[in-house]
């Protein structure tokens, strides 16, 4: 049997310091998809959500590039409210794998909408 190559990604994951580094920006991403994905469904632009949070378009343009990393609870809020969503921070024990694995799995079916 050949030895399966291992992809540079994955040497990269074994480092612990990368991984957090990682999983840090891949939850900022998923957060920002979301938005995305949720504003382009009910054909919302950037500055009717400005309009609707009374803000600036440019502070939206930066948020959906990175600033969101910043944002607290009040304005993840706001955001969500603005969308006529619900925004529900998630704590998921990591020690039970297995049901961490499939809450994440569930979770991303739903907002991908197999579910």
């Amino acid at each position: 049997m050949k030895n399966k190559k291992q992809s540079l990604f994955n040497k990269f994951m074994e480092d612990e310091s990368f991984k957090k580094k990682y999983e840090a920006e891949r939850s900022l991403f998923e957060i920002e998809y979301q938005l995305a994905r949720i504003m382009e469904q009910n054909g919302i632009t950037q500055q009717e959500l400005a309009d609707r949070l009374e803000i600036d378009k440019s502070v939206i343009s930066k948020d959906l590039s990175g600033a969101l990393k910043k944002a607290g609870m009040k304005k993840l809020n706001a955001i969500a409210e603005a969308l006529n969503c619900d925004f529900i921070p998630l704590f998921i024990p990591k020690e039970d794998k297995n049901r961490h694995d499939k809450i994440a799995s569930l979770l991303n079916q739903l907002l991908m909408n197999k579910v």
